[in-house]
């Protein structure tokens, strides 16, 4: 492809992820798009039909499905994907984009698409782990993996929502507890 049109493309979801962060899916329109990054109306509608096939696009070059750790152990499994989930929702360029991903999902059907594939995605690394974890006897035959999900999630998603500070620490927190009530 053209160098000119690579950089142009790359401005265009640059600034889409951008106004997606600052102002959800609702504000990024076309017009405002182009507005901030000075790429003219026509040359984006050139490369995407609308506004959805430009959002989605933007999803798609931020998505990082995260890798199975296997550490071994279920707690150290669960440890780094619930890190990788909080860091996911607190920094990089994703960051901003799963909460308006979530709400405009409740109003289109293309971005509800959208936000359960990449939920699924995200589920199943998890999901393998929980199932691994329960093989090997560290949590009862009978646990649902799902509800441990989330219970894992809920929380890290929670204080995101509120403000709080997801790091690390919290996600060791979440799992330790999580655990413990399941081995109970």
């Amino acid at each position: 492809m053209n160098p000119r049109v690579l950089r142009t493309r790359a401005t265009v979801l640059t600034t889409v992820l951008h106004l997606l962060a600052e102002r959800g899916i609702a504000g990024t329109t076309i017009e405002a798009v182009a507005e901030r990054s000075g790429v003219a109306k026509t040359t984006i509608y050139r490369h995407w039909d609308d506004q959805a096939a430009l959002v989605l696009d933007a999803f798609d070059n931020v998505r990082r499905t995260p890798d199975d750790p296997d550490t071994g152990t279920l707690c150290g499994d669960l440890v780094e994907l619930v890190t990788g989930l909080a860091v996911a929702l607190s920094h990089g360029p994703a960051a901003g984009l799963w909460f308006a991903l979530i709400d405009a999902a409740e109003r289109d059907a293309q971005l509800a698409a959208l936000h359960h594939r990449e939920a699924d995605a995200r589920h199943a690394v998890i999901l393998q782990a929980i199932e691994r974890g329960i093989n090997r006897g560290e949590l009862p035959a009978d646990t649902s993996p799902i509800e441990v999900l989330d219970l894992l999630a809920g929380p890290i998603f929670y204080r995101r929502a509120a403000g709080g500070s997801v790091d690390r620490r919290y996600a060791e927190h979440i799992v330790t507890r999580v655990l413990m009530a399941y081995r109970r």
